[in-house]
């Protein structure tokens, strides 16, 4: 099992990771305030973050098990946002010179001319066309992104 989680990409080990830690730690503030105030209206929220957290970090791990992910790799070449969207368009160019547009959250930063990995959850939602219905569909597939280095031939001959 260690292995295992050893081969999963580290933006995937990370967001599982992320996940258990917010509901482990929003149990561990529900118990001290608990026991300092006697609330027991938190403590039972903060068991219930605890529950959701422990099973969407059990769907993760299980999504990464099966390799039911998507890796797309390109360079970036433009960055939009639309006016009054939640997304950003980004615009990548992979290796073959095929073009792709994503639609990633606004609060992610990218930089043109960059490489970046994309990793998004296999999902059987159709593609509907209209940009804001896409990315409101789209919201739960998107599981992270790293910068790629660049490791070419050329590079490391030098």
């Amino acid at each position: 099992m260690i292995n295992q989680w050893n081969q999963f990409p580290f933006v995937l080990r990370r967001k599982i990771l992320l996940t258990l830690l917010a509901g482990l730690s929003s149990i561990v503030i529900s118990l001290v305030v608990f026991v300092v105030t006697a609330d027991r209206v938190l403590l039972v929220l903060g068991g219930i973050i605890l529950i959701a957290s422990l099973i969407f970090g059990k769907s993760l791990y299980n999504t990464a098990v099966r390799g039911n992910y998507e890796v797309i790799e390109g360079i970036c070449t433009g960055v939009t946002t639309p006016m009054l969207r939640r997304y950003r368009k980004i615009y990548l160019t992979d290796e073959q010179g095929a073009e792709r547009t994503l639609l990633i959250n606004k609060s992610a930063k990218f930089q043109i001319g960059t490489c970046y990995r994309f990793y998004f959850q296999k999902s059987s939602q159709p593609i509907i066309g209209n940009d804001y219905l896409d990315a409101a569909l789209s919201t739960n597939s998107f599981l992270g992104y790293e910068t790629v280095e660049d490791t070419s031939p050329a590079d490391s001959e030098q």
